[in-house]
């Protein structure tokens, strides 16, 4: 073994005893997930405060109590953590959204109540509602990518759920049922965006029902164009209870 080789070797030996080193207890990969997530809730914050573009590296780092180079240990540039406030957003409200589901039973109006319910809740947050709403939108092909995958899955559950419920799921003659709930996870979005470019002057349970008179709308489409009765008749009779 030449010098060089010996050199990288005990290189790679001290990097591995520094990861596994502890300081008061807590190991070294442990602080570094520790930093990685103080930064992802500055960067909400910042972001959510002043914008994607108007958020430098050095207000996120004191807004996180951290140095520049903390931040670099955790994200190659600003973007990558814009997509890491980003994801852990979208991934709570996933995770939320099927634990509620998952105690429910096939209702369609139950499901749908309690995922608007949760989506409306999360965006009522200004600075969640800034991020995931508008700051995410035109900054690369990188993050559209990760915005639409985002809405992708919403409304692959649209589907799920009307399945659920019945079958067929949103499927009727001469309609695309990924399409249909594409268009549901777009309205859904567009009212959220008037709600927090507004200030939130509905309240929660308003703007739930407002949502959920075009999903009883397009159930009610739907099940006529299959040539059966709606579930619930009574449904858009009912957009005014407020949500649960």
């Amino acid at each position: 073994m030449n010098k060089s080789s010996k050199t990288i070797q005990a290189t790679e030996v001290a990097e591995k005893k520094a990861a596994g080193r502890s300081y008061r207890g807590v190991s070294m990969a442990e602080r570094k997930s520790e930093r990685r997530q103080q930064f992802i809730a500055a960067g909400l914050a910042v972001i959510g405060s002043v914008g994607y573009h108007a958020a430098t590296v050095r207000a996120i780092c004191a807004e996180a109590g951290l140095t520049e180079r903390y931040f670099y240990e955790s994200f190659e540039n600003s973007e990558a953590l814009l997509c890491a406030v980003y994801s852990e957003q979208i991934d709570a409200l996933q995770s939320q959204t099927l634990n509620a589901l998952a105690t429910i039973g096939p209702d369609p109006e139950k499901m749908a109540r309690a995922a608007l319910t949760l989506y409306f809740k999360a965006n009522r947050k200004p600075q969640v509602a800034r991020v995931t709403l508008f700051e995410i939108l035109g900054v690369s092909q990188r993050v559209d990518k990760l915005y639409r995958k985002a809405m992708d899955d919403f409304a692959t559950l649209i589907v799920a759920v009307s399945k659920a419920a019945n079958p067929a799921g949103l499927h009727t003659p001469g309609v695309d049922q990924e399409l249909l709930a594409a268009g549901l996870v777009g309205s859904v979005v567009q009212i959220a965006m008037r709600w927090s470019l507004a200030g939130y002057p509905q309240p929660l349970g308003a703007v739930v029902n407002s949502a959920y008179a075009i999903f009883a709308a397009v159930n009610q489409q739907v099940m006529q164009g299959a040539g059966k009765q709606p579930a619930r008749l009574a449904a858009l009779k009912k957009v005014s209870r407020p949500a649960a």
